[in-house]
């Protein structure tokens, strides 16, 4: 992974207060890996009606929604629900759509953004996703696999930015939310400096692992410690926690 590369891209993406100004923001930042949009959903497990149904093309995704609720019936979401923490092809997970699925996997094939890759965001009682969409070639698209790493991390992080704002379904881009979200109530958490550096740590991409190296601790106890830092910022990822902790000034990159 290119570490000045994601540092650039995830500054970018902290730097914009409303979920529609993040949503841009990386737009521009998948842009140079050959991602002409994309469009990403998180909901509920317990509830598949809580959703938070997001995309940098609402005026195409918009109606198709309004046909058949998103994702409710999607293939890509079995798979997401599978419990898969891998990127997986779009085309591969719609290889064999249901069959009220069909229509709308069809006509988006058609509209020539049937070819990209899904990032799952995936975490304890929600199911997300985000789909990268390309109209590269079969040989182009197949390089992309280089870049699987460092594009999971860069969707996990708009993901958290996205859903750190509360977004409003009214707002550009949020073509639903109905997940009840509530805003972070401002509460200054007291982390530990240990906590405060792993989790910033992990904003470079870095794993557990290579935290416990660089702060000569073992790999269970830089997991206790980013465990214990999204706990205080009340997050339900090291994503979110990361967000969060931007947002507060709890550590800058």
């Amino acid at each position: 992974m290119d570490s000045e590369r994601i540092a650039s891209a995830i500054s970018l993406l902290e730097e914009n207060d409303t979920a529609h100004g993040v949503i841009q923001a990386f737009v521009s930042i998948i842009d140079p890996y050959g991602f002409q949009g994309f469009v990403a959903a998180d909901y509920d497990v317990s509830d598949r009606w809580k959703l938070l149904l997001y995309t940098s093309m609402p005026a195409f995704f918009g109606p198709l929604d309004e046909e058949s609720p998103w994702w409710s019936d999607d293939p890509a979401v079995a798979e997401l629900a599978t419990g898969t923490n891998r990127p997986f092809r779009i085309e591969d997970a719609w290889a064999n759509p249901l069959p009220s699925a069909a229509p709308r996997w069809n006509y988006i094939v058609e509209q020539g953004y049937g070819r990209g890759w899904v990032f799952p965001t995936s975490k304890p009682g929600y199911v997300g996703g985000v789909h990268l969409i390309s109209r590269l070639d079969e040989a182009e698209i197949a390089q992309q696999i280089n870049y699987l790493g460092e594009l999971q991390l860069l969707a996990t992080y708009c993901h958290a930015f996205v859903t750190e704002r509360d977004p409003d379904a009214d707002d550009k881009g949020i073509v639903r939310n109905t997940l009840g979200m509530r805003p972070y109530d401002g509460r200054k958490a007291k982390l530990a400096p240990r906590e405060v550096n792993c989790l910033r740590w992990c904003a470079f991409g870095k794993t557990a692992e290579e935290i416990g190296i660089i702060e000569g601790i073992s790999v269970h106890t830089a997991r206790d410690y980013l465990r214990s830092a999204m706990s205080k910022l009340d997050s339900r990822s090291q994503a979110q926690a990361v967000a969060r902790g931007l947002k507060y000034g709890l550590f800058s990159i």
